[in-house]
């Protein structure tokens, strides 16, 4: 019996029922989001696409799905965060389904664009309605357990995508894996319907309550710059970082590949790790941002960035280097944990969407724009060496940081 209450206080201090059905509805999310790159090959063949237009298809929602990241946020500070979570849950469930009964390239592509549209409503506003559901003590674990979500999404959705492609047709594995989502949204819309939304003024910034600002005396675009500013330094740090981690991310099987000399096969596995890693990463962030503090946290997870890319860069024993990537992943998503919740400490309400629509569409935009750059000059060069390269990156960004540390962590 104690240990059931145990486990009941456990639950509770990580947000209980309501943060556990946004992890959900970001599983679900983020399960269609994940299923154009690993059914590529299976399309290709079915539709007769060239390489040209494979790559397009990548493109018509890669780029649209960062820009609408700013747009989602906007409409929900103005449209309210609920009607904006919704749109995109029930926007990426059916066009997965349209996707997957389309039987040409034109309807695809135009579908494509119109999920990416779409898909930038769900993380501007999910991460600031959630968070407004629970006082400053838990901010961090329930964001943490959000992230869990997100992170089984990005996980799950290449291997049930491949096993349902494989066995009946990619367009069964669109169909099928848009259920969800599709019934998240009248979920969410019911559940959170009359809420009770926990928002403490005094302590909204546990950090910087001189990032509050009253609305009657601010107009809109001045008031956004007045919140941004405290943050603004910490902020470009995690998102420069972050353009240097996706970079590395999505050239990590091939890296693995050419440096030692694996399988592709092998190399495809290894990133179960860096996910599994991930899913660790979201819970320690929040725990930590709890409870040994915002800013330190995130400082943490910068510093030990860069030093993790070169020891990956140097490992030859596979046992070293899948603990590596491990931690690689587990640190990776912890930065994004601690960010989030200082983001939501550290803005009012009414600005929070747009706040998160900005860090979410930088990165995803930052990230779109930097991995065929950098797959350029692996072709002029060397995977091997534009990796190791990447990691030296990181190693002076860790030291910006080092540099940086007092007027990173002042409140």
């Amino acid at each position: 019996m104690s240990e059931y209450r145990g486990l009941r206080r456990v639950f509770h201090q990580w947000g209980g029922y309501t943060s556990a059905f946004f992890a959900y509805t970001h599983a679900s999310h983020d399960l269609i989001c994940t299923l154009l790159v690993p059914l590529l090959p299976f399309i290709r063949a079915g539709l007769g696409l060239t390489y040209l237009q494979s790559g397009f298809l990548i493109s018509a929602y890669s780029i649209t799905s960062g820009l609408s990241q700013f747009l989602g946020g906007w409409l929900g500070d103005r449209l309210g965060q609920r009607l904006i979570v919704v749109i995109g849950l029930s926007g990426v469930g059916l066009t997965s389904v349209v996707i997957g009964l389309s039987s040409a390239y034109y309807p695809m592509l135009i579908t494509l664009v119109i999920m990416g549209i779409l898909s930038g409503a769900y993380h501007p506003s999910a991460v600031p309605m959630l968070s407004s559901y629970y006082d400053v003590q838990r901010r961090g674990k329930v964001i943490g357990l959000h992230m869990v979500g997100g992170a089984l999404g990005f996980t799950m959705g290449p291997i049930l995508g491949g096993l349902i492609a494989d066995g009946l047709d990619w367009r069964f594995a669109f169909i099928l894996l848009g259920i969800p989502a599709i019934i998240a949204a009248p979920l969410a819309y019911k559940k959170f319907a009359r809420r009770k939304v926990v928002i403490v003024a005094e302590q909204v910034n546990r950090e910087s309550t001189q990032n509050y600002i009253p609305v009657e005396t601010t107009d809109r675009l001045t008031g956004l710059g007045q919140v941004l500013r405290p943050i603004a330094i910490i902020g470009t740090l995690v998102i420069v970082t972050e353009f240097l981690v996706s970079t590395a991310m999505a050239y990590i099987p091939i890296y693995l590949v050419a440096n030692h000399n694996v399988t592709p096969t092998y190399a495809a596995l290894q990133m179960g790790i860096v996910r599994g890693g991930g899913i660790v990463g979201s819970l320690f962030g929040g725990w930590l941002y709890d409870n040994w503090g915002g800013r330190k946290a995130i400082v943490l997870a910068l510093v030990t960035t860069g030093p993790i890319l070169y020891v990956l860069t140097i490992l030859s024993s596979n046992a070293f280097l899948m603990l590596a990537l491990g931690i690689f992943g587990l640190v990776m998503i912890m930065k994004h944990a601690a960010f989030q919740s200082l983001l939501m400490d550290s803005t009012p309400p009414r600005f929070r969407a747009t706040v998160f629509g900005i860090y979410f569409g930088l990165g995803m935009e930052g990230m779109s724009l930097l991995q065929p750059v950098a797959g350029h000059f692996m072709d002029v060069f060397s995977p091997v060496e534009v990796f190791h390269f990447i990691a030296l990156v990181g190693i002076a960004l860790s030291v910006v940081t080092l540099r940086m540390i007092r007027i990173v962590l002042r409140k």
